[in-house]
């Protein structure tokens, strides 16, 4: 869902609306780089544009009532072609064919790179020509999952494009796409949800028991992303504010509730909670304001003016050690432990 969360190609999200105008006030480059922060819709986004571009209508924007916008809806447009990584087809819309020889084997199934083959299959099935007679679109997110073979097949393409296919490709990793790619495209950068729409959104969404506060507490913790909100709220994902909660009292912190967490969590997630927690404290220690939990705010900065710095500094440095091992913890109950005996430590 971190793209997705409508099962549908025709939609986008409210803050998405008046960049899309803009970008379709004029033609369309044959190759367009989208870009911006994860988790803020831009594969709907890229998905529209496709649509936009096969669309029947003469309108700014899909008229979703033509032949065109139809197939585009259940992916049986012949003139479109999304590629993807294996492991990220579930956030498509539809089913796509490409690619349909690498379901041999479960580990192809589940490859987290876009491999020279589906780009391969792609470019020949193009030099066919258009099956309507018009424009073609080739879909690749995310960009940066192209194995160096895969992006060296499509870097040719693009070097020569023709004047009816586009290319659209997606990132939020701008710098790990290779120079020879960027410099064929022309960019589109996405921009992120401001709070009164993300927030409005969210009340849209959500069940009305849920207050605005509450909303707003967890657009911060999810660093302004509307669409992490939802995903955390349908899949019950980590809590972080119960770990939270429990850190605000410092050195009065009963560790026995943070590793209990443990039994439903992963330590990976309690870390990375307590990893935002530290990196806020050490904000509100420089005079800055919080990123993560700017609702504790006040109680960071009653505590951090009597903690050294430094020492917090040491401390991150170290918890990102932690995290960087916890994938393959022995002892997770008793690092966790060592831990948040640090921790307080910092406060005594």
């Amino acid at each position: 869902m971190s793209e997705l969360v409508a099962n549908q190609a025709s939609f986008l999200y409210p803050w998405l609306v008046e960049s899309f105008q803009s970008l379709t006030q004029h033609p369309i480059p044959n190759s367009l780089l989208i870009h911006g922060e994860k988790d803020i819709g831009k594969l709907q986004y890229g998905l529209e544009l496709a649509n936009y571009l096969l669309c029947e209508s003469t309108a700014n924007r899909p008229c979703h009532t033509c032949d065109a916008c139809h197939w585009v809806a259940k992916g049986a447009h012949p003139d479109l072609f999304v590629i993807t990584p294996q492991n990220l087809k579930h956030l498509l819309p539809f089913d796509t064919d490409e690619g349909d020889e690498a379901s041999e084997s479960e580990d192809k199934k589940q490859s987290k790179f876009i491999r020279i083959e589906q780009i391969r299959q792609v470019i020949a099935k193009n030099e066919l020509g258009s099956y309507r007679g018009g424009k073609r679109v080739v879909l690749i997110y995310p960009v940066e999952a192209m194995q160096a073979e895969a992006a060296n097949c499509l870097l040719k393409t693009l070097e020569e494009p023709s004047a009816q296919l586009h290319f659209i490709l997606i990132t939020s990793h701008l710098e790990k796409i290779l120079p020879t790619i960027r410099s064929r495209c022309q960019f589109s950068a996405i921009p992120k949800p401001s709070h009164p729409i993300a927030s409005q959104w969210l009340k849209d969404q959500l069940p009305e028991t849920l207050t605005q506060e509450k909303i707003d507490q967890q657009l911060a913790l999810y660093a302004g992303s509307p669409l992490k909100v939802i995903q955390s709220i349908d899949h019950k994902t980590f809590d972080e504010l119960t770990v939270v909660n429990e850190l605000s009292k410092f050195k009065l912190l009963q560790s026995g509730v943070i590793i209990e967490q443990l039994q439903q969590h992963t330590l990976f997630d309690i870390l990375n909670c307590i990893y935002k927690w530290s990196i806020d404290l050490n904000l509100v220690a420089f005079g800055l304001e919080p990123r993560y939990f700017p609702h504790l705010a006040s109680t960071m900065k009653s505590q951090t003016q009597q903690v050294s710095k430094a020492t917090l500094q040491q401390f991150i440095s170290h918890l990102r050690d932690d995290i960087r091992l916890a994938n393959h913890p022995l002892f997770p109950k008793v690092q966790l432990d060592t831990l948040l005996m640090k921790y307080k430590q910092l406060f005594s």
